[in-house]
């Protein structure tokens, strides 16, 4: 273990509280770093001064009994601590810039009794540099099948970077892999043939994802289905028996404005499992606010204000 002020890279790195929420998060990015066999940061942030006041614990006593619950579960791991006296979800924005993924719990100590996200893991989902994995503590409503189930909900070729961390990801947790291409109708489609017509247009939008992407990676154990639905109700309601979902979160040029769409709110808020946050990184501020071709689809839409992170 050691304390250190630069990130290593192509690592999984991880926020602590000392929360039971935040250890939960903890296993789960130790098995995210050995399953990809890199190193694991433990970053500890605390804000001081204005609305804040210290913290009793001492930082360094919770990066020390977050390692060595990590040691004593992964013997084998790498192993590093960083405390820094910030804005926790500034610090892992900026640690997010050198890692393989990140990982948050859903909410610490500070969050309210019953609340679901705390606003520390809802500002990095909306500006994590780094796919980003918001851990649920809670058990699943329903049995996880066996072998595991890795679900990526897709809107189409933009979405590519979602899919091929989706596959990754099925082969790292020997899982099978479940590709939701979810769509609904538009103003346009108002006759039958017009309906008929959409439908086989999002069936071939959702083939092309796929093709290349699993002639690349046969050896994951693959369904494919276009579903006509509210993409935010089809993907949680598939989250029941999953163990992660994956989505694409669309992210301006410019880095600000609104980064977070009602689809991703939705899952992070009543998924049963794990969310991956795969950020896309390229619309301008005049194509996030443009009128779609397609109904939303999966991180689609906006609805969080931009908060001054990096």
């Amino acid at each position: 273990m050691s304390l250190r002020s630069e990130p290593p890279h192509g690592h999984v790195v991880v926020g602590t509280d000392g929360s039971r929420v935040a250890t939960h998060a903890l296993d789960q990015a130790a098995g995210e770093a050995h399953r990809r066999q890199v190193p694991l940061e433990i970053v500890h942030a605390w804000p001081w001064g204005g609305a804040y006041e210290p913290l009793d614990d001492d930082p360094q006593d919770i990066l020390a009994k977050a390692a060595q619950h990590v040691t004593d579960r992964s013997p084998g791991l790498q192993v590093t601590t960083t405390a820094v006296p910030d804005d926790a979800a500034e610090v892992l924005v900026q640690r997010s810039r050198t890692a393989a993924l990140t990982v948050v719990g859903t909410r610490g100590n500070g969050g309210f009794k019953g609340l679901l996200l705390g606003s520390v893991s809802l500002r990095v989902a909306a500006h994590c540099r780094s796919p980003l994995l918001i851990v649920r503590h809670e058990s699943a409503t329903q049995p996880i099948s066996s072998p595991p189930t890795v679900v990526v909900g897709l809107r189409g070729e933009e979405d590519d970077p979602a899919a091929v961390f989706a596959f990754a990801e099925a082969l790292r947790r020997n899982a099978n892999l479940s590709i939701v291409h979810a769509w609904t109708y538009n103003r346009n489609d108002r006759t039958h043939g017009d309906r008929a017509s959409r439908a086989r247009q999002e069936e071939l939008t959702a083939a092309r994802v796929v093709k290349a992407l699993h002639r690349e990676n046969p050896f994951v154990q693959l369904d494919s289905r276009s579903v006509r639905g509210a993409p935010a109700q089809i993907l949680t309601d598939a989250s029941a028996t999953s163990a992660v979902v994956v989505i694409a979160a669309h992210r301006r040029k410019s880095g600000l404005g609104l980064q977070l769409g009602p689809v991703t709110h939705a899952l992070l808020h009543h998924a049963s499992c794990h969310v991956a946050l795969v950020p896309v990184m390229g619309l301008t501020d005049a194509e996030a606010i443009a009128p779609q071709k397609h109904p939303e689809g999966p991180a689609q839409g906006h609805a969080e204000e931009a908060d001054g992170l990096p």
